[in-house]
């Protein structure tokens, strides 16, 4: 029986305290970068897949909003500003967490929805540096499940590799591609062709509208001047 919601986060959080208290290894990048250790905040994080940059944005200090400057020109002993991000950070992760359970999460998604619903720059940036450290959030994983369903809907190899691009995410760190993928010219015009049959395009130009609807569902000019073509001449045959 399929594990419910509560189930897989339950298991997730025991997965998390075992980490945090030394009894398991994560994969990936080193633990204390999942709880706030010298290396979360120090270091080279390259844009690309599975790490997140820290921005230099606002965060929030007692319900109001102060540039990082200002949070650091605070008195030593006033620890308000880096309380308040902590725990902001912490509820933003929870959230992470909530998602993460129901299915498979891009950083860069995340990190546009966690703004979008109100958590400050810097706590987000915290959050996912945590939950891309334990694991929780992987890119290629996610980038793994999309490609998959993408070409199990018929998309050509083109528009995969640009809508992961528009992720931050290289096709090439996807296991496997693109060799057990069907994306070799003449696959890719068999699923084309079959793409076309499915769903044959209403237009009075038909190879016309056939290269047009292939080229919108990612299929390179090549793939779609021999599908549409093939397709129109099967018609009049």
């Amino acid at each position: 029986m399929p594990e419910s919601a509560e189930e897989v986060r339950a298991r997730l959080r025991a997965r998390i305290a075992a980490i945090e208290a030394g009894n398991g290894v994560p994969d990936g990048p080193e633990v204390d970068r999942c709880y706030g250790g010298a290396s979360s905040q120090e270091g080279e994080r390259p844009t690309r897949v599975g790490v997140v940059s820290r921005s230099a944005s606002s965060v929030r200090v007692k319900g109001n909003v102060r540039g990082s400057a200002e949070c650091d020109a605070l008195d030593e002993g006033d620890a308000s500003c880096s309380v308040d991000v902590a725990e902001e950070a912490e509820r933003a992760f929870r959230k992470i967490e909530r998602l993460a359970a129901m299915r498979e999460q891009a950083s860069t998604l995340l990190r546009t929805r966690l703004v979008r619903e109100g958590f400050s720059a810097d706590a987000v940036e915290q959050a996912l540096v945590r939950a891309l450290a334990c694991g929780l959030v992987d890119d290629v994983r996610y980038a793994e499940v999309l490609v998959r369903s993408r070409v199990s809907q018929g998309c050509g190899a083109q528009g995969i590799a640009a809508e992961l691009d528009g992720l931050g995410i290289d096709i090439a760190c996807v296991p496997g591609w693109p060799d057990e993928f069907p994306v070799e010219h003449d696959d890719e015009v068999a699923r084309a062709l079959a793409l076309l049959e499915r769903k044959p395009p209403r237009a009075k130009n038909r190879r016309d509208a056939a290269y047009r609807r292939l080229a919108q569902k990612g299929f390179g000019a090549s793939v779609a001047s021999t599908a549409a073509r093939l397709w129109s001449e099967s018609l009049e045959e």
